[in-house]
């Protein structure tokens, strides 16, 4: 398998892993009579986290430590994703109705897709165009 696929195939085995997480969070908090934009907040963070660690090791396989501008690409992308998903997620449940669960993975699964495209080529990717392009046709 090349290693455009092992990434996306880790994405996606890190991203199951924050599923679990944001999903519970939320859930645990909206059945604690928590409003569900505030669970939503909380859940996210949870996620948030998690996917930092496991997507810069595990999937990107960036070593060393982390430096302060990709903290900063990794939370400004996520601020993006949240903003979305957060949109999405009201637009789902209160405009058109779907129930809560159905919203909420309708919400995740938009984020996702925004999320593995700007992590593989804005925040774990290798500085500079002709990098990006070497890595493209090497994946």
């Amino acid at each position: 398998m090349n290693r455009k696929w092992v990434s996306i195939v880790r994405f996606c085995v890190t991203g199951a892993i924050n599923t679990g997480i944001d999903l519970t969070v939320f859930t645990v908090l909206t059945l604690s009579s928590m409003p569900y934009l505030a669970a939503q907040g909380a859940a996210f963070v949870c996620g948030l986290l998690n996917s930092y660690f496991m997507n810069r090791t595990w999937t990107f396989g960036r070593r060393g430590r982390s430096r302060p501008a990709e903290w900063m690409k990794f939370c400004a992308l996520n601020l993006l994703i949240f903003s979305m998903s957060t949109a999405l997620l009201v637009w789902l449940h209160e405009y058109r109705q779907l129930p809560m669960p159905v919203s909420k993975l309708g919400a995740m699964g938009a984020g996702m897709i925004v999320n593995y495209l700007g992590s593989r080529f804005w925040v774990f990717a290798t500085s500079g165009p002709a990098n990006l392009i070497q890595r493209s046709e090497s994946a």
